[in-house]
């Protein structure tokens, strides 16, 4: 064999060893991402309907004082 075959051969070894494992973190980072994006729109909404309910029971409070 001539080298130039051998280092193909390397090259295309490594490639398919490397490559998958450069997929599988791609795919982990860009799950991890989407579960950050749905957490925070949880907390979000869960904030916002604290504050919209506490509202309600200032306002009744305050009709209540009147």
């Amino acid at each position: 064999m001539e080298n130039w075959q051998i280092i193909l051969s390397v090259t295309i070894v490594l490639l398919s060893i490397v490559m998958p494992i450069y997929y599988s973190y791609q795919k982990k980072v860009e799950k991890q991402k989407v579960e950050q994006a749905l957490k925070h729109g949880r907390e979000v909404a869960e904030g916002e309907k604290i504050r919209v309910y506490l509202n309600q029971i200032n306002e009744t409070f305050r009709k209540k004082r009147k």
